[in-house]
């Protein structure tokens, strides 16, 4: 019963010497901070611009009226059919005709000389690329037992860093 009572205390202690090694103790001390850098991250981003610009349109055609050379043709005639009589009458008419027609169709050519072209706003949307960048963080450096070390962090630290310091036996 000694020897069962023994091995329960020693098995115990080796526990008991597990536990605390592996909850090793843990405090923390701050470091001064040597250098801080900001890192830039930077993004090629779509930006659209409407782009205008003033251009001379071409004049539209009038799609000739035949209204002019009618016109002409049938006033012709009347007045060819007051001259003459028999086939002198006929080709009169016929002649007046012919020349009214011509001379409507070129009066109505000249109503149209006069048209001018207008200025005419056409626009469109383009597309540019623009490089846009913001600050992603910041690369510190700091001294710790006599030498430098360096992290990456999201913030700017200030003027020292919270380190966690752990002490654990090395076998």
């Amino acid at each position: 019963m000694k020897m069962s009572l023994i091995g329960v205390l020693v098995a115990g202690a080796a526990a008991a010497g597990m536990a605390t090694a592996q909850s090793a103790p843990v405090h923390y001390i701050y470091a001064p901070i040597v250098d801080v850098q900001p890192v830039y991250r930077t993004e090629r981003v779509p930006v659209e611009r409407e782009v205008c610009w003033h251009e001379r349109a071409a004049p539209r055609r009038a799609h000739g009226s035949a209204t002019g050379t009618i016109a002409g043709a049938i006033i012709g005639g009347v007045i060819g059919n007051q001259f003459g009589d028999g086939n002198g009458r006929r080709a009169l008419t016929a002649a007046g005709a012919a020349l009214g027609a011509s001379i409507g169709n070129d009066a109505s050519r000249r109503g149209h000389r006069h048209v001018r072209s207008a200025r005419v706003e056409r626009c469109e949307i383009q597309v540019d690329y623009e490089s846009r960048s913001y600050p992603a963080g910041f690369d510190v450096a700091y001294e710790f037992n006599g030498e430098v070390h360096s992290t990456w962090m999201q913030r700017h630290p200030g003027e020292s860093v919270r380190l966690e310091v752990v002490a654990r036996p090395v076998e």
